[in-house]
């Protein structure tokens, strides 16, 4: 991971940044969460189910809100980021709402180094393997850290919804490519923080690795895993086009497109017991 070192300094500096910004905005509901409700997506809540009693590991945590909101359905939770700023919030939160939790300031890649406990369920969502230039090392983590017939979870962006131009108005347009060879994209321009773009960063440079779906598969079944399904949606956990209007539900589909396109996935996998 040494050669990707520059490409993690980079976008540590941008998300050390956002943490204060995404703890302020609409879109995060912070003040919502402190009153009680769930951060959780719909779909994560019904797909990854009862995780009361259960250990539940939770990497790329941000500031730790699907991390506490598993702890109040009961799960005994540990949340890992890359990010001071994230981690120290999320202990913040911890503290003042009274959630016991436990948060650790690390590159998932050196989870070993920091972390020896085994748990029954891995989870992460939204957002967060863009940011993972090997995701067959990523499912070696994931190995690492499950018991025998564990659970893993995960929620993302559809790597064919990663493929839209945000910037194409009228229509879907593709803006991205698929394959990349492991060859990350840098994206330099200032067009502001994602949850308000009228909030300009001093970071806006970040590395972004775009995985192909069979990348993302593969790398758990090459490893020690089994699946038990693999879901696709037609909508998005963000705006991610300017076409896209938000649900009741807080899901985000397009007004204008003629035909769906998938727009998530989920993947629900066991660890295979030996």
């Amino acid at each position: 991971m040494k050669e990707n070192e520059k490409y993690f300094q980079t976008n540590l500096r941008r998300w050390n940044e956002l943490v204060a910004i995404n703890a302020r905005s609409k879109f995060y509901d912070l003040d919502g969460f402190k009153s009680g409700k769930s951060s959780l997506f719909p779909i994560e809540s019904e797909e990854i189910g009862n995780v009361d009693g259960k250990s539940l590991l939770h990497l790329q945590c941000h500031f730790g809100m699907d991390t506490l909101s598993f702890a109040r359905f009961g799960a005994k939770v540990t949340g890992v980021d890359f990010s001071d700023e994230a981690i120290q919030l999320a202990r913040k939160l911890s503290e003042e709402l009274k959630i016991p939790a436990k948060f650790i300031k690390a590159n998932i890649y050196d989870i070993p180094t920091f972390l020896n406990e085994k748990f029954d369920i891995v989870f992460t969502s939204n957002g967060a393997i863009c940011w993972l230039p090997d995701l067959y090392k990523w499912a070696e983590i994931i190995d690492y850290c499950l018991k025998p017939g564990g659970t893993f979870y995960i929620t993302d962006n559809h790597p064919f919804g990663n493929l839209i131009d945000e910037k194409h108005m009228d229509a879907f347009q593709v803006g991205y490519d698929y394959f990349r060879d492991g060859k990350p994209y840098f994206f330099d321009g200032d067009d502001g923080a994602y949850v308000d773009s009228n909030v300009k960063l001093q970071n806006y440079a970040t590395y972004d690795w775009f995985h192909p779906l069979g990348e993302i598969i593969n790398s758990l079944l090459k490893t020690n895993f089994e699946l038990d399904f693999f879901h696709e949606f037609p909508f998005s956990f963000f705006q991610i086009h300017p076409d896209m209007k938000q649900r009741e539900d807080r899901y985000w589909e397009f007004q204008t497109l003629k035909h769906s396109v998938p727009m998530i996935f989920s993947i629900k996998a066991h660890k295979k017991e030996v």
